[in-house]
């Protein structure tokens, strides 16, 4: 097998495919990638078994053939090579690699070693645009759990019906929901797990795209781009009826400017303390004080305009977590939905697209007396 190609376009494509190939395993082969000739096109794949990436290359080849490259020696090689044809050529397991005055030669393993994907038939698929698709991943993957004892929280629920598609992701802390109206003929009330690597992978790969293929089956979901595809084991669930969380009496109403909230915020919590990061947020009639008073370190205080007609109150959060839902938020102004200061309140934005509905729940934190 004898490939040449551009060096640029073949350090990107192992850029993207090297987030997938693990730094650590016990298997050594999945430290590599496949690198495969077949069919008229080049393709990579890298696989740590939960998630897989296959990626087109555009090049041109002699003879079909594959073999596992080992990939950070590979990626090192590549990357540090100038931006000229680079010409790789296998020969059994021994690959050499050529371009301009650089000569590597390196042992591959054999191909049929790579772990190969499991055929499943698809239960629902559907397309969907890659920029509804990567917003919806942007407003709800922030959420997702890093608690490995709760391996349902550690993925974003999806639950799909035939007129509208829901992702979900709560760590316990904060909760994120978005609900996208549309029309998913094939679904017929699936709920599924998605593993937040496979997502933050497919983000990378949707440059350019406008629409993905997605199909779903009993325990792995594959998304189709044409020049690349990306698979993922579901995480086995089931989720919790997060339902039972959302607060339902929350009447009072606090309308702020979003770009404030989040410039004010991240300047108190410089004093924060930094165990639990808590900021306190003291609501009047007209006047938000976002404050910082942590022993030891200092004081901080800032306030900004806002609308709020009910009885002044005070409520502490987490200032990680409120930034992380601010930053979601693409409007001008943020509405909080309030009950009392040991309740957990809720974010929505003000305005925004029609056909989606995002809200998130924040956890407060006990306020120092």
């Amino acid at each position: 097998m004898k490939i040449l190609v551009d060096q640029k376009l073949l350090t990107k494509k192992i850029q993207g495919i090297s987030a997938v190939v693990p730094t650590k395993t016990s298997l050594p082969i999945l430290s590599t990638f496949l690198l495969e000739a077949k069919k008229g096109e080049v393709s990579l794949t890298a696989n740590d078994l939960d998630v897989s990436l296959t990626t087109i290359l555009d090049c041109e080849f002699e003879q079909e053939g594959k073999i596992a490259v080992p990939g950070k020696k590979f990626f090192e090689i590549v990357r540090s090579l100038p931006e000229d044809k680079v010409e790789i050529n296998v020969d059994g397991d021994k690959i050499s690699i050529k371009c301009r005055k650089s000569r590597f030669r390196m042992v591959g393993k054999n191909a049929e070693e790579f772990p190969k994907l499991p055929e499943q038939k698809p239960l629902a698929s559907f397309d969907m645009e890659t920029r509804t698709l990567g917003d919806m991943v942007a407003k709800t993957s922030y959420a997702v759990s890093n608690d490995l004892t709760r391996p349902a929280l550690c993925g974003v629920l999806w639950e799909i019906k035939k007129d509208q598609f829901t992702m979900v992701a709560t760590d316990g802390h904060r909760l994120a929901r978005v609900i996208r109206k549309g029309e998913y003929p094939d679904a017929e009330s699936k709920d599924f797990i998605v593993s937040p690597k496979a997502l933050n992978i497919l983000k990378s790969q949707m440059e350019g795209k406008e629409n993905v293929k997605i199909h779903l089956a009993d325990n792995h979901i594959t998304f189709d781009l044409d020049s690349s595809v990306v698979y993922s084991r579901l995480l086995e669930g089931p989720f919790p009826d997060y339902t039972q969380v959302i607060p339902k009496q929350n009447e009072k109403e606090l309308v702020v400017n979003r770009e404030e909230i989040t410039d004010a915020c991240r300047r108190v919590a410089i004093l924060s303390s930094v165990i639990t990061h808590q900021v306190k947020l003291s609501v009047g009639k007209d006047v938000l004080t976002v404050s910082v008073n942590t022993p030891d370190v200092g004081e901080a205080v800032e306030e900004i305009h806002c609308a709020f007609a009910n009885d002044p109150m005070d409520i502490g959060y987490n200032a990680r977590y409120l930034l992380d839902i601010l930053k979601t938020m693409d409007t001008d102004d943020v509405t909080f939905l309030l009950d009392r200061s040991d309740n957990a309140g809720m974010l929505l934005p003000v305005g925004g697209d029609e056909g989606m509905q995002y809200h998130c729940l924040l956890m407060p934190l006990r306020l120092n007396d």
